[in-house]
């Protein structure tokens, strides 16, 4: 079941195009445990020591030139192997702090829907991340 849904995450990095001017970002975050994390345009990526998640921002925006965050919306999927096995679907609901050239922080909260696979049984969650990425 891992090497299915790490394939699988794998394949639709890979058939997403890239644009010349898109920032790629790359990092380290707590998510699914402590782990790497990767934005390439609207596809975040994550994979750590308690599992991975893939999210597609749906929208992002700005506040106001007052305000320094940036907001964004998702749509997203993770695995869980840490304890009993889990997969869930989940919408992302984040800010992100640009705070040097080419770096920025990001937090999120993500409302689940998370089936145990061990025990058959559905769940609602609320999950969060934090991270630091850098953009190449």
């Amino acid at each position: 079941m891992k090497k299915l849904l790490m394939s699988l995450l794998c394949i639709t990095g890979l058939l997403t195009t890239t644009s010349v001017l898109a920032a790629n970002k790359i990092g380290i975050a707590v998510d699914q445990g402590f782990g790497v994390t990767g934005q390439f345009e609207n596809i975040q990526a994550f994979i750590g020591n308690d599992g991975i998640s893939g999210d597609y921002i749906v929208k992002q925006g700005s506040f106001t030139e007052d305000i320094p965050f940036n907001w964004y919306v998702g749509g997203g999927a993770y695995y869980n192997w840490s304890g009993n096995d889990s997969i869930g679907a989940r919408v992302p609901l984040g800010l992100t702090l640009p705070f040097a050239a080419k770096w920025d922080v990001y937090g999120q909260l993500a409302p689940a829907l998370d089936l145990d696979l061990d025990r058959d049984k559905l769940n609602f969650e609320l999950d969060f991340a934090i991270g630091i990425r850098y953009a190449f």
